[in-house]
C-alpha cells in the first residue's frame, strides 16, 4: 500500500473530530515523499456517513464476520469452484487522448488486472519471497477479477469507461462529485475509480456492511461503493512503459484496496501503535505497533514478533509485498458469501458477454452539439452503430429539444449497415437562442420497425451557446446577469448575490460562501462572461474589486481563465491566480466574513493583449474551495483599448545628497496613456512613516508627454533616509500596468562644510563629510587598499545591475574667496570588452538642491585607453592617471557641492583617490616635494620672490622677511595654507642676503634668499 504524511493524517483526524463526525469503514493511501504515515482512515469514513443517524460500528461488523466466519464448514483455499468478480474501470481524465496523461491505456488498465489475479491467488511471481516462517500461513482464494464484458444497459463493453471530469485533480472530500461523474450499479460491478489524486493521496476504497437489521442508512452508500487509485498507482511497470511512482510501480495499491473493499484492516490494526490489541482481527498475522514503511530486511521486530512487513495490508513498498494470510482469505471469501453489494457480483450480467438481438441500432456518439456551442446555428449530427445481428437499410431518429420535438427523421443506408458499423447522421440546422439547451437524441425504428433494445437508443447533452456582449463590459453585480453562466459541478453551494459595503454600505457584490462550503475542499464553481470580441482590440485589460479575509490556515483560492472559442475552462489560459495569505485584502477572521467598507477591497488589474484579435472570447472566475472564508468579486470592468495608463519615470528632488531638512518633492511623469492626463493620485512614505497621499490635478499632459509634479514638502532626517513613491488612479481611473508606478529612493541629508583649498586622500576619518550613497539601493562606493594605502572603488566587474549609479559627494564648499579653481584626482580604471562605464563629475551651487552642471564626463575606453578581462585592482602609481577639471565657472560660490558619479554597465572596477582642490586654474601646478619651496619669478633683473606650499592639511602659515642683523623688514599671515603658491613683500628691502622665515604647524622654518 502506499503512505501519507504523518501529519496530514493527524490534522484531518482532529479536524473531522471536531466536526463530530460519525465513523465508518474505508481507508485512504497517500503517496510518499517523505517518512509517512498513510493512514487516512478516519477521513473517508465520517465524510461518507455524515449525517447519518443509523450506523453499524466495528464491534457490530467483527461480531458479524467472527460468526460467519465459525460457521462456515470448508475454508475457502480449498473451495473448488471459482468467485468471479466483474470489474469497471472508471478513467476519469482532463481530455488526453488515450494512453497519455491521466487516460492511461487499455494495457495499464489489463496489467492491474492481472496483478489482482496474481496476488489474490497467490500465483503472484515474488511469492517466493515469502520468508519460510509465513509460508506456513500464506493463503490464496480461487478468485478471477475480470473486465465487465456488458453494461448495466446490456451493451457490449471492455469494461473500461472513459469520462472527461469537472477537475483537473480530485480529493477525498471531492468523492461524491468523482463517482458520480461515472457509476455502474454496485451490487453488479465492482467500480474502480482511477484519476489524478492530487498532492500525494494515491487511494481508498469503501468497506463491506453486513447484513445486521436496523442498518437503514447503509444501502444509502451503494452509489460511493467502490475502489479509488492514482493513475500514477495502477498496473505493474513489468508490463509497460506506463508513467507510475517508484515505489508503488507493482499494482499493489489496488491490491491493498480492494483487501479493504472485502472486509480486510491494515495489519497493525490502527491502534495507535498499540501491542497486544485486536489489530486487524486476524490470528495468523503477527501482532504489530504500527505500520511499516519502504522495504526494510526481514526479520524486523516489532511488539517483541518478527513483523509481517511483506503482507498487502502493511505500508511497505510494493515490490516488498507479497502474501496475504489464510485467516486474512477466510475473511475476504465470508464477506464475498455474504455482505450485501459483494454476494451478489459473482451472478452478475457483467460476466457474460451479452446476446444480439435482431433490428437493434444504437447511438454511438453525439458528434453536434458538444457541451459548448460557439454559435447557435448548427447542425445536430450523431454517429450510430448497428448492435444487432442482422444489416440495417434505415434507422428512424428524433431529437427533442428542451422537451420538445423537433425533428423526426428517416436514414436509409447503402449499402446497408453491417453488425458492428458505425455511419453518422446529420439533422436539419437549428438556431436555438442564447443560454443552456437540453438536446436528446432518439432512435425510434430500426428497419421500419420499432428497435429491438430500448438502452442503447438515446443519448442526451445539455449544450451552453454563450451570450454576447458588447465592449467594454461594466458589470456591478447588483443581480446576477443572466448572460453570466455559472458552473456549480457538485449543486452544492455556488456564486451568489450578497449585500458587500464597498464604496456604499448598500452595496452588493457576487460571492462564493467558503465559511460553509463543508465536504468539498478543491471543489470549484465558475462564474463565466459572454462571449466578447476582441478582434478590433488595441489594448484590452480587465480590472475586478476583490474582498477576502483568511480563515485560520485555510488556503481558498480564486482563478480566472481566459477561454477562447468556446472550450472548455480547463483549456484555458490561466491569467490569475491567488489563494489564502495572497488572496487575502484584510486581516484574518475566525467568523463569516463580509466586507464592512472599501478599505477591505482590493483592485486588481489583468493584461488582456495577448488576446487581441480573439472573436469568440470569454473570462472565467474561478473559486476553489478550502473551507475557509467567503470571497467577494465587484465591478468586473472589461475595456477594449487602453484609455489611461501613466509611468513614473524619475525622482528629480531629492537629489542623493543635500542639505535641506525640509524638501519639496518633485517626480517626472510620463503619460503612456491614449487619451489626455489631468489627474493623478500620488502615495509616498518617508523611512518608517506611515503612507501618505495627495491628488495631483490641471496636469493636462498629452500622451507622450513627460512632465514634472511636485508634492508637499516633507521633512528628512540627518544621515540616511529612504523615500517610497507610487502614482496611481489616473484620470481617477486604475492604472493597467501598475508595474512601473512605484519608486523608491536613498537621500542623504549633510549639511558639512568645507572651503577651499581642500585635499581628500580617503586615508582618515571622511564619511562624516564626504557622502556615499547609491539612490535606488544597490551597490556603493567602498574603500580598498592599494598603492596609496586606501582608495574608494566601485566594484563594476561583479555589478550586473547595468545602469545602477553610485555617488561619492563632497561636503558644502566655499569657492566665494576664489576668483579661480580646479580640482585634480587620481583615477585608475581598465575597460573590459564593450561595456560603457561611465564617470561624472557633477556641480551644485545651492547646497545639493540640485546638480545641473556636468563638469567633466567619461566613459568605457575614454576612462582609459588600456584594457583588462580580469578584476582590476591597481598596485603600481602607473597604474593612475592624474585628472584635471576646471572649476572658474564656480569660483565666488559659497554652497559648492561636487558628486562623483559613476553609472554601472557591468565593466570592471574604478578606483579614485588623492581628491584635490586648488584656488587656481593651472592645469600643471608645481607642487614642491617638500612643504615649501622657495624661488624667484620675473624677467631680467625684475624678480620677485615666490614660495609654493604643499602642506599635508589646510592651516595657516606666517611668512616673514629678515636681514642679516635680525630685523624683520616684513611680515605676512596667510590663512587656509594648502597648495597655493604666494609672492612675499619684499617692497621694503634692498639689494642684499635676507632670511625667509616660516612658521607652519608651530615650527619655524628658515631659508637664506637673495634680493636684486
Amino acid at each position: 500500500m502506499v503512505p501519507v504524511y504523518e501529519m496530514t493524517c493527524v490534522m484531518k483526524a482532529i479536524y473531522w473530530t471536531f466536526r463530530k463526525w460519525w465513523f465508518v469503514l474505508s481507508v485512504i493511501l497517500y503517496f510518499p515523499v517523505t517518512a509517512q504515515d498513510r493512514c487516512g482512515t478516519v477521513e473517508y469514513i465520517k465524510l461518507l456517513q455524515k449525517n447519518k443517524s443509523a450506523r453499524e460500528s466495528d464491534i457490530d461488523f467483527e461480531d458479524w464476520i467472527a460468526r460467519k466466519i465459525a460457521n462456515r464448514k470448508v475454508r475457502i483455499e480449498v473451495d473448488a469452484s471459482t468467485f468471479k468478480v466483474p470489474v469497471v474501470v472508471h478513467i476519469i481524465h482532463r481530455g488526453e487522448t488515450v494512453g497519455n496523461g491521466l487516460n492511461i491505456s487499455d494495457a495499464q488498465v489489463r496489467s492491474q488486472i492481472s496483478v489482482l489475479n496474481s496476488d489474490f491467488n497467490r500465483l503472484n511471481a515474488d511469492a517466493g519471497n515469502t520468508p519460510s516462517e509465513f509460508l506456513s500461513v500464506a493463503g490464496s482464494i480461487n478468485i478471477e477479477f475480470t473486465l465487465a464484458k456488458q453494461t448495466p444497459d446490456g451493451l457490449p463493453t471492455s469494461g473500461i469507461n472513459r469520462v472527461k471530469g469537472a477537475k483537473n485533480t480530485w480529493t477525498i472530500d471531492d468523492d461524491n462529485a468523482l463517482k458520480a461523474t461515472s457509476y455502474w450499479p454496485a451490487e453488479d460491478y465492482l467500480n474502480i475509480w482511477v484519476t489524478d489524486l492530487g498532492a500525494g493521496l494515491l487511494g481508498y476504497a469503501q468497506f463491506p456492511i453486513s447484513t445486521l437489521p436496523g442498518l437503514g442508512g447503509a444501502e444509502d452508500n451503494r452509489l460511493t461503493d467502490g475502489v479509488v487509485v492514482d493513475f500514477m498507482a495502477f498496473g505493474r511497470a513489468d508490463d509497460g512503459s506506463f508513467n507510475l511512482h517508484s515505489n508503488f510501480d507493482k499494482g499493489r495499491a489496488a491490491t491493498h484496496e480492494i483487501g479493504h473493499f472485502f472486509g480486510l484492516r491494515h495489519i497493525w490494526g490502527d491502534d495507535n501503535g498499540q501491542c497486544g490489541g485486536p489489530g486487524d482481527y486476524v490470528s495468523d498475522t503477527p501482532d504489530q505497533g504500527d505500520k511499516t514503511s519502504g522495504c526494510p530486511t526481514h526479520p524486523y521486530t516489532n511488539c517483541s514478533n518478527h513483523v509481517m512487513f511483506q503482507n498487502y495490508m502493511d505500508y511497505t513498498n510494493d515490490d516488498c509485498m507479497n502474501l496475504y494470510t489464510k485467516e486474512q482469505i477466510s475473511r475476504v471469501a465470508t464477506v464475498i458469501g455474504n455482505s450485501p453489494r459483494r454476494v451478489s457480483l459473482n451472478d452478475s450480467h457483467g460476466l457474460v458477454d451479452p446476446q444480439p438481438l435482431a433490428n437493434d441500432m444504437g447511438i454511438y456518439e453525439i458528434l453536434s452539439p458538444k457541451t459548448h456551442a460557439c454559435t447557435n446555428s448548427f447542425q445536430p449530427s450523431v454517429i450510430v452503430k448497428n448492435n444487432g445481428s442482422n444489416a440495417v437499410a434505415s434507422t428512424t431518429l428524433q431529437i427533442t429539444l428542451d422537451q420538445n420535438v423537433i425533428e423526426s427523421k428517416t436514414f436509409t443506408f447503402t449499402p446497408a449497415l453491417q453488425t458492428s458499423e458505425t455511419r453518422e447522421v446529420i439533422f436539419t440546422p437549428v438556431s436555438p437562442e442564447a443560454g443552456k439547451h437540453d438536446f436528446i437524441f432518439n432512435i425510434v425504428q430500426t428497419n421500419g420497425t420499432d428497435d429491438a433494445k430500448e438502452p442503447d437508443n438515446e443519448e442526451a447533452v445539455t449544450t451552453l451557446i454563450p451570450y454576447t456582449a458588447s465592449l467594454p463590459v461594466e458589470e456591478n453585480f447588483e443581480v446576477l446577469p443572466s448572460s453570466w453562466v455559472v458552473q456549480n459541478p457538485d449543486s452544492e453551494i455556488t456564486w451568489d448575490i450578497r449585500q458587500a459595503a464597498n464604496s456604499t454600505s448598500t452595496n452588493k457584490a457576487v460571492y462564493l460562501n467558503f465559511y460553509n462550503y463543508n465536504n468539498a475542499v478543491g471543489e470549484v464553481d465558475a462564474l463565466v462572461t459572454p462571449q466578447l470580441d476582441l478582434s478590433n482590440a488595441t489594448s484590452p485589460y480587465l480590472t475586478f474589486d476583490v474582498a477576502y479575509s483568511r480563515y485560520q490556515s485555510k488556503n481558498d483560492g480564486l482563478k480566472v481563465f481566459a477561454i477562447s472559442n468556446c472550450s472548455d475552462i480547463d483549456d484555458g489560459t490561466e491569467v490569475y491566480s491567488k489563494y489564502g495569505g495572497s488572496l487575502a485584502t484584510t486581516s484574518s477572521l475566525n467568523s463569516s466574513f463580509a466586507p464592512s467598507g472599501a478599505d477591505q477591497w482590493r483592485k486588481e488589474i489583468i493584461d488582456l493583449s495577448a488576446f487581441i484579435g480573439e472573436e469568440k472570447f470569454q473570462l472565467a472566475f474561478v473559486g476553489v474551495n478550502d473551507n475557509g472564508n467567503n470571497l467577494y468579486l465587484d465591478n468586473v470592468n472589461i475595456v477594449l483599448n487602453l484609455q489611461e495608463n501613466v509611468a513614473l519615470r524619475q525622482v528629480i528632488k531629492p537629489t542623493p545628497v543635500q542639505c535641506n531638512a525640509e524638501i519639496t518633492p518633485a517626480l517626472v511623469i510620463e503619460n503612456l496613456g491614449s487619451s489626455p492626463l489631468n489627474t493623478l493620485e500620488v502615495k509616498y512614505t518617508v523611512n518608517d512613516g506611515d503612507p501618505q497621499t495627495t491628488s495631483i490635478t490641471g496636469l493636462n499632459m498629452q500622451p507622450g508627454m513627460k512632465g514634472k509634479v511636485t508634492i508637499p514638502s516633507i521633512g528628512l532626517t540627518e544621515g540616511e533616509n529612504t523615500l517610497s513613491f507610487e502614482i496611481y488612479e489616473p484620470n481617477k481611473v486604475p492604472d493597467p500596468h501598475p508595474e512601473d508606478n512605484q519608486l523608491a529612493i536613498k537621500t542623504i541629508l549633510n549639511s558639512d562644510q568645507d572651503r577651499i583649498p581642500l585635499r581628500e586622500t580617503f586615508n582618515d576619518e571622511w564619511e562624516s563629510s564626504w557622502s556615499v550613497v547609491n539612490p535606488h539601493g544597490g551597490m556603493e562606493w567602498k574603500e580598498l587598499t592599494t598603492n596609496f594605502d586606501e582608495s574608494i572603488y566601485f566594484n563594476a566587474y561583479n555589478n550586473s545591475s547595468i545602469g545602477d549609479q553610485a555617488w561619492v559627494v563632497s561636503p558644502v564648499l566655499d569657492f566665494s574667496n576664489a576668483s579661480s579653481a580646479s580640482v585634480f584626482f587620481d583615477l585608475s580604471y581598465r575597460y573590459r570588452g564593450s561595456a560603457k562605464d561611465e564617470v561624472k563629475i557633477l556641480a551644485s551651487r545651492n547646497c545639493g538642491e540640485s546638480y545641473d552642471e556636468v563638469l567633466y564626463s567619461k566613459s568605457g575606453d575614454s576612462i582609459s585607453s588600456v584594457s583588462s578581462l580580469s578584476a582590476w585592482t591597481p598596485s603600481l602609481p602607473s597604474h593612475w592617471n592624474r585628472e584635471y577639471v576646471n572649476l572658474n565657472s564656480l569660483a565666488g560660490e559659497e554652497n559648492v557641492r561636487l558628486a562623483f558619479v559613476f553609472t554601472n554597465e557591468n565593466g570592471n572596477n574604478i578606483y579614485i583617490d588623492n581628491i584635490e582642490f586648488f584656488t587656481s586654474d593651472d592645469p600643471d601646478p608645481k607642487l614642491p616635494e617638500n612643504l615649501y619651496s622657495v624661488f624667484y619669478k620675473g624677467l631680467d633683473n625684475l624678480q620677485s620672490l615666490n614660495v609654493s606650499f604643499n602642506l599635508y592639511t589646510r592651516q595657516n602659515v606666517r611668512c616673514e622677511l629678515v636681514d642679516m642683523m635680525g630685523k624683520t623688514i616684513s611680515s605676512q599671515d596667510i590663512a587656509d595654507v594648502l597648495n597655493q603658491t604666494f609672492e612675499v613683500d619684499d617692497s621694503h628691502a634692498s639689494t642684499g642676503i635676507y632670511i625667509l622665515r616660516l612658521l607652519i604647524n608651530d615650527r619655524y622654518y628658515a631659508e637664506k634668499v637673495y634680493l636684486n
